[in-house]
């Protein structure tokens, strides 16, 4: 008995619920405890069965524990839920055992219970939380302040290649990128940002678990573990694809800067062009006046002449400098590559040093090839002077080969998307320093150079790659770094049955005419008109535009053609020759000029402008134009 008071006296200070339930499942006896759980009084809960204040869904599982109950003695700890007196539902968790009487019948229950609403509630909370993080398209870990990940989310074990659970355990490092401070560095550094500031954010270049590196947004905060106490949490976000798009504008930006640039340049170099080509005209001009009256044979005639060739290579020359203005147009004749190699090798053996030994192999029987002199010019002082770039420091051997191949399905030469047929192949090599495998690819892009500051402009592979590209060609490179670098272009060959048969020295055409000439330039009109009447026809100079239509004006029938200059003072040579076709739109013109972005070919002939002619122009070429405009 005293056993049973001090039991009942235990139960009465219980933290845990306790109740007895007579065999209907009414209460008899309810502890403090089991009142608060439930919020009734003890004889509030004497009127009440264990059903009044359970909610009508958990009668089935009642029932699975009374039967439990009566056969074992006792009932399994489960989990149900309680309506206390203010209609509140809480989690109780409940074990019963069964009183038996006397004679062994069922005298009725006694339950212990326990309030689990905070439990519940928490382990929800947990779920909830879990369940969040393994939907989050951001990548969460957890890491010890050892480096040890003690967690990470289903978005960061894919964003990173890892296998599920592969890499908790494993020290963070596993996913930095290797760069010039180490993850010690870089963690110390984040850790002094944190005690400080209370939270860490940066663009951060991780890596893969097959070695792929990435960029990501992480943002870090610390956080109160309760098993590894404060540990770093961190949210990743794959940012790879913004970099890239804004290296990207940055690449572009810059390359606008340069296509600036070069535009700049174009404008002054055509400006100093329009200059150049009126003084060349003087000079080839004049030179040729001369030579027709020197003594065929005589050393004067011979001066004359290499002041001719002269003249014409500085033509060339401002050809190549109007090509950065789109001003020239590119006129391909047949010719065999060999002659102007060597006259290349010539110039290169006087500028080049006596470090870099030259050597030239060139095969004579190399077939013709259609191109433009000044092209292929360009195209061997680029490949050269890259070069001698390669090897100006230690020196060495640059070799120019030019033989004629023939291309086949089965050939195994460096050469893609190109015809079978014959070429000329040119191979350029040096002994140089080489090129990084990586930017082999990249070298033919416009403005990309490995060169210094001040050393290249990036254009000069792009445009050879464009010129042997338009003429059917291809070049190719081969380079090991430490042992030099080889250029293979392949320049098509014509067929015989395509060329024409040599031309005899034609004579230059003649004609008696009237011309209206028009040249601002005082020794280019005096030339002009000379070279002319030299031609057989009658001449009208004038060195304004506005003076030439003004005698124009006055007897628009006297003249067969006008032939004007672009560029003047007062009046442009396109305007004049408007002007002009309004008076009398039958009257062919023939617009020269040095250098302008007004006017093309194209716009020029729209104008009703019958030909369109860059200077400077040779006798010859402009008595065959006036034939063309006048016998058309």
């Amino acid at each position: 008995m005293d056993i049973e008071k001090k039991f009942s006296k235990l139960i009465q200070v219980c933290f845990d619920g306790y109740a007895t339930l007579d065999k209907d499942g009414h209460f008899v006896e309810c502890n403090p405890a089991y009142c608060e759980i439930t919020g009734y009084s003890q004889e509030e809960l004497k009127s009440l069965s264990y059903e009044d204040i359970t909610p009508a869904e958990y009668a089935e599982l009642d029932k699975l524990q009374l039967e439990l109950l009566l056969k074992d003695g006792s009932s399994d700890l489960y989990e149900k839920e309680y309506i206390r007196n203010n209609g509140e539902r809480i989690f109780v968790e409940i074990q019963s055992y069964k009183i038996t009487e006397e004679n062994g019948g069922i005298g009725g229950t006694w339950s212990y219970v326990r309030n689990i609403t905070e439990r519940k509630k928490t382990t929800e909370e947990l779920r909830l939380q879990s369940e969040i993080m393994n939907r989050m398209s951001e990548g969460v870990f957890l890491v010890r302040m050892d480096g040890i990940i003690i967690y990470c989310n289903p978005a960061f074990e894919e964003m990173f290649g890892y296998n599920p659970g592969e890499m908790i355990g494993k020290h963070a490092s596993i996913v930095n990128y290797p760069s010039a401070k180490s993850p010690e560095e870089i963690a110390r550094e984040i850790l002094a940002i944190l005690e400080k500031e209370g939270f860490w954010q940066g663009e951060i270049q991780n890596v893969k678990k097959d070695g792929t590196p990435f960029w990501c947004h992480a943002n870090v905060v610390t956080f109160v573990h309760s098993k590894y106490g404060k540990v770093l949490v961190s949210v990743h976000n794959d940012i790879t694809r913004r970099k890239h798009a804004e290296e990207m504008q940055a690449h572009l930006k810059e390359r606008l800067a340069q296509a600036q640039k070069m535009e700049a340049i174009g404008t002054l170099a055509g400006g100093i062009a329009h200059d150049f080509n009126n003084i060349l005209s003087v000079i080839l001009g004049y030179t040729e006046l001369a030579k027709e009256d020197a003594p065929p044979g005589s050393n004067f005639a011979s001066d004359l002449e290499k002041v001719f060739d002269a003249g014409n290579r500085a033509k060339d020359l401002v050809k190549q400098i109007l090509s950065f203005s789109r001003q020239t147009n590119v006129e391909r004749i047949p010719m065999q590559l060999q002659s102007l190699v060597k006259e290349v090798l010539k110039m290169l053996r006087s500028s080049i040093p006596t470090t870099i030994e030259i050597i030239d192999v060139l095969d004579s029987r190399c077939g013709v090839v259609l191109a433009d002199p000044t092209q292929v010019h360009q195209i061997l002082m680029n490949l050269c002077t890259n070069a001698n770039h390669a090897m100006e420091e230690s020196g060495g051997i640059l070799k120019i080969e030019l033989k004629e191949i023939c291309i086949n399905q089965n050939s195994q030469q460096p050469v893609l998307h190109i015809k079978p047929g014959r070429y000329v192949e040119l191979i350029i090599s040096d002994t140089g320093l080489g090129i990084n495998p990586d930017l082999t690819a990249k070298i033919f892009e416009p403005y990309f150079t490995t060169k210094g500051i001040g050393k290249g402009t990036g254009m000069g592979l792009a445009i050879v790659h464009g010129i042997i590209t338009e003429y059917g060609g291809t070049i190719s490179v081969e380079s090991e770094l430490g042992k030099g670098t080889t250029f293979h272009v392949f320049f098509p060959v014509i067929d015989q049955e395509e060329l024409q048969a040599v031309r005899k020295t034609e004579k230059t055409p003649r004609g008696s005419e009237y011309i209206l000439f028009i040249d601002d330039e005082k020794f280019l009109a005096q030339m002009g008109g000379d070279m002319l009447e030299r031609l057989g026809y009658s001449v009208t100079v004038r060195q304004s535009s506005l003076d030439a239509l003004s005698t124009f004006q006055n007897n628009p029938d006297a003249f067969d053609l006008i032939i004007t200059d672009q560029t003047m003072p007062g009046m442009t040579g396109s305007d004049l020759a408007r002007r002009i076709l309004q008076i009398r739109p039958d009257i062919p013109i023939i617009l020269c000029t040095g250098y302008s972005n007004l006017i093309d070919e194209g716009s020029a002939k729209a104008l009703g402008i019958k030909e369109f002619a860059l200077k400077p122009i040779t006798k010859q070429t402009i008595a065959k134009l006036i034939r063309k405009v006048l016998d058309d």
